[in-house]
């Protein structure tokens, strides 16, 4: 079955006609195309994935009536359905469509039939706003995977994502990482595919979160008649020993007494930029769960001089017994 409704995500009625169809397609297509979604480039692959599938099924009046009535785009006997206007063919099915199936429908749907695209003769209505897609195009047959390109224009290769670890100082400091890639090139002279190393700089901004994408434009494998992909970086925070991170806030767990809970107790707090803060929290009885912050002590807001807080978070140990002495004083003072 498929992981989604392909109605909803269209944002269609089971009643819509082939043409609402294709108009919800092209505006999320556009809308979503990661090209146009650098800054959250992950999630946009994701949802123009999931958009691609969705049209490859309901476009194709076959695959759309077994969607219909079986919830699946497969036919529900041993024979094969012929494909109309998903170029993919009976290949294409939920369970194996990918990214690159949806660059590629998307590249039929804008380019190869002119449909409010760049057409093959330079035509038509312009693709504005997406870095690198001028001389963008072409598609493969509408018989399945066949070529590569279409006239002079070529496809983007595939976009290579890996995590990168970094520490809660690193993103409170900000810091430049190199970081050594191998990548395939094809030699200009031999033509020949060979392998490469290359060094990319890194410039991790303060505050930055743990999810934020850096994407390296075209440095990742080339291959003949195919553009270089992308490489990118997510980056991904390494636990830390003292601090947890909550956003913009740093928080604490600091481990007292009941004594300490009842009378008051300072707390002495290393900050990641290794000064010491003394926060007295006297005023108040303390609570097992109970929460202290402390303005402006917590990690860089991104893109601004401003800082989010540091909370210190109180366990409060109890005594596993008192005596009859003590139980006695506790209970004339309370």
């Amino acid at each position: 079955m498929p992981n989604q409704d392909y109605y909803k995500t269209l944002g269609v009625d089971k009643t819509a006609t082939p043409e609402e169809i294709k108009k919800a397609y092209r505006k999320l297509a556009m809308k979503w195309h990661p090209d146009r979604n650098p800054e959250d480039k992950a999630n946009a692959e994701n949802k123009f994935k999931e958009i691609g599938e969705a049209y490859s099924v309901l476009s194709d009046e076959k695959k759309r009536k077994n969607y219909d009535q079986f919830g699946t785009d497969k036919p529900q006997s041993s024979g094969f359905s012929s494909s109309g206007s998903n170029p993919f063919g009976d290949n294409a099915g939920h369970s194996q469509f990918t990214y690159s199936n949806a660059e590629n429908l998307f590249q039929q749907f804008f380019f190869n039939f002119g449909d409010g695209g760049v057409s093959s003769n330079g035509s038509g209505q312009s693709f504005g706003g997406f870095p690198g897609m001028h001389g963008m195009g072409g598609g493969h047959g509408m018989g399945g995977m066949g070529g590569r390109n279409r006239g002079n224009r070529q496809y983007k290769g595939q976009t290579v994502r890996c995590e990168l670890g970094v520490t809660l100082e690193e993103l409170y400091f900000g810091r430049t990482k190199t970081m050594r890639i191998s990548r395939k090139r094809i030699d200009p002279q031999t033509h020949a595919v060979r392998t490469e190393s290359k060094d990319l700089k890194i410039d991790i901004k303060k505050g930055w979160k743990s999810g934020t994408t850096v994407t390296f434009e075209g440095e990742g494998d080339e291959e003949p008649n195919v553009r270089p992909g992308d490489v990118q970086f997510v980056i991904k925070e390494k636990k830390h020993n003292i601090f947890e991170r909550n956003g913009n806030d740093l928080i604490k767990t600091v481990r007292i007494t009941l004594k300490q809970a009842l009378m008051g107790v300072n707390v002495n707090v290393t900050t990641l930029d290794n000064r010491t803060l003394k926060v007295p929290v006297t005023e108040r009885t303390i609570y097992p769960g109970y929460q202290h912050r402390v303005r402006g002590q917590g990690m860089p807001i991104k893109n601004t001089e401003q800082f989010g807080d540091l909370v210190i978070k109180f366990d409060v140990s109890f005594p596993e017994r008192l005596s009859n002495e003590q139980k006695e004083a506790i209970s004339r003072c309370l």
